[in-house]
């Protein structure tokens, strides 16, 4: 355990810092000064409003309290008694802030502040791994990314017939499972939703997938130990995988990744217009040497011409080398040539890829006939039950979820209930219940120890509890609902999230949809089905198979055909695409 103000690499910022002080980010453009903290200068973390109506840091105010019971700002009578944490508006406005992955020698990923932690947990390139066979001797430790390499020329992979998962094709794997180990995966699908097929959303460190290194989210299992998965249930498919026996033989299909060609050379001459941006904004990388275009300026001279695209190396610029430049040299230069910037530019060419990949690959797609009469996940509706309750005596129940918990944004629900307990006893409460409310208190947008605290301090001889029922068949003793459960809840339990994309060379946005108003389940919200390997929603991190897409640049895509969604988002303006995402937890194995 870490000794109070003992330096310590933070797993949630994943900088090194106090491990009392604040969280560290890099954030990707300067910040709003209204979003800053008047005692550390920085974007404010866990912001906390004050009576004289200033907004610091929640551990800057009380440092500072300790010392001067007085407002820093206007020197007014102050107590931590008089202080409240911000509205749910700028803790929002805090979150979608973009920072960049810390990890900059391998990842240069650019997510939202509240993402930045389960990339650096489940997705970063940069993390580092052991190789698979590594107990039987091999000493390699790597990035997930060098990992994958390493599998395929690994001496222990060769003579065992280790399989590595091929791309655009389907592979046969073997895995090795004693009985207490866990999966370590989530996933999503099932032929009684669009996706049909089922789909790994998250791998979790310390699971079994994790340590064996090859599945990685967005792959289609097709089959485990002989059992055809392309065609069943969610729960069929989640069950076959909970009872395979060790080894276990998964048949996975996996996504073509993006590939890379070569080195392009481009030579762009922009003529100078009077009274008119010439838009190039240029930064340098930590890690690699030169400059290169951050972003055009909108409407400006290169942005009109389009032929400078965002990322592009710029080696000349009016015959002077930038290959070790800096951007101050190259706006210098910039500013002072007359009538023409002549640049030459390096591009990293991609292969050719759609805007919106399609549904599914035809390898797979030619072995599947979906099953057009399997009903579609119903929306439930919350009832209302009361429980009469002595003075002296608890619910019996225990509960998990909340904003901002482990596995993202959910509603509360019941993850477990005393025996002989009241809720036990009156038999009106199971395990897999979503708690809406207690007596006049909403339990939704509250985090779990708001939740927790709601539920404690409920009034009278009776309590009355606004519930949705659960459809687990059988509850694990580890209990968290499934994806279909959090599928079937009403609207009005959504916690929508917004998600940006920044589309890379090719432009293609790397993933594929499903769903639609004439889907064959009937009118069904837009999900995301897969995401291709490298591409720029895998890059990313942020989205996720299984996510529904409310609306693309504030386009709604709700209640649209599938087709005029994949134009939509397709012919999405812009190089930064902005997403309006439900993103539920899949079913935990």
């Amino acid at each position: 355990m870490a000794r109070p103000n003992q330096t310590v690499l933070c797993q949630t910022c994943g900088q090194v810092h106090d491990n009392v002080g604040n969280h560290l980010y890099d954030y990707l453009e300067a910040v709003d000064e209204d979003l800053t903290c008047h005692i550390c200068l920085q974007p404010l973390v866990n912001p906390t409003d004050t009576t004289c109506g200033h907004t610091y840091c929640a551990k800057c105010i009380r440092s500072v309290l300790r010392v001067h019971r007085q407002c820093p700002v206007d020197r007014s009578p102050l107590t931590t008694q008089d202080c409240r944490p911000s509205s749910l508006i700028i803790k929002r406005m805090l979150d979608k802030l973009p920072v960049v992955c810390p990890n900059t020698t391998y990842c240069d990923d650019v997510m939202q502040r509240s993402d930045l932690e389960a990339h650096l947990a489940n997705r970063c390139k940069g993390n580092m791994s052991h190789c698979v066979h590594a107990t039987q001797g091999c000493m390699f430790r790597g990035t997930r990314t060098a990992l994958e390499s390493h599998i395929r020329e690994c001496p222990n992979t060769k003579q065992k017939g280790f399989v590595a998962i091929k791309t655009g094709g389907l592979t046969t794997i073997e895995i090795k499972r004693s009985s207490d180990e866990e999966f370590g995966i989530s996933l999503v699908g099932g032929n009684e939703t669009p996706l049909i097929v089922t789909i790994v959303q998250e791998i979790y460190p310390e699971g079994v997938i994790a340590k064996d290194g090859r599945l990685m989210p967005g792959d289609q299992i097709v089959e485990v130990n002989g059992k055809d998965l392309r065609d069943v249930s969610h729960y069929v498919a989640r069950d076959a995988l909970m009872r395979a026996s060790s080894p276990i033989r998964l048949t996975v299909y996996r996504e073509k990744a993006e590939e890379r060609n070569k080195i392009d050379l481009l030579n762009v001459t922009l003529r100078k217009v009077k009274g008119k941006q010439l838009g190039i904004k240029i930064i340098a990388k930590k890690h690699s040497p030169g400059i290169y275009i951050l972003d055009l300026v909108d409407h400006s001279i290169a942005f009109q011409d389009g032929r400078l695209h965002i990322d592009d190396r710029i080696l000349q610029i009016n015959g002077e080398d930038m290959t070790e430049g800096s951007p101050e040299q190259a706006a210098a230069i910039i500013k002072h040539s007359k009538e023409t910037v002549k640049l030459i530019i390096s591009r990293l060419s991609r292969s050719a890829t759609p805007e919106i990949m399609p549904s599914v690959a035809q390898e797979l797609a030619a072995a599947m006939v979906p099953l057009r009469n399997v009903s579609a996940v119903k929306v439930k509706r919350e009832r209302q039950i009361t429980i009469s309750k002595p003075p002296s005596e608890f619910l019996g129940i225990s509960v998990c979820g909340g904003v901002k918990g482990k596995c993202g944004d959910t509603p509360i629900f019941v993850s477990n209930v005393l025996p002989g307990g009241l809720a036990d006893r009156k038999g009106h409460v199971k395990k897999g219940d979503i708690l809406l409310a207690v007596n006049d208190t909403s339990l939704l947008n509250l985090t779990h120890p708001q939740a927790v605290s709601a539920l404690k301090s409920a009034q009278g001889a009776s309590i009355t509890l606004s519930i949705i029922e659960g459809q687990e068949p059988n509850p694990p003793i580890r209990f968290s609902p499934s994806w279909l459960t959090w599928l079937s809840l009403p609207e009005y339990c959504q916690a929508a999230c917004t998600i940006l994309i920044k589309r890379k060379e090719s432009k293609s946005l790397g993933f594929s949809i499903v769903g639609g108003c004439d889907c064959t389940h009937g009118t069904q919200p837009v999900y995301v089905k897969t995401l291709v390997p490298n591409g720029a929603a895998a890059t990313g991190g942020a989205l996720k198979c299984g996510d529904m897409i409310l609306s693309v640049n504030d386009q709604s895509l709700v209640g649209v055909k599938h087709s005029l969604a994949v134009s939509f988002l397709k012919h999405a303006p812009g190089r930064t695409i902005t997403l309006t995402v439900v993103s539920w937890p899949g079913s935990l194995l």
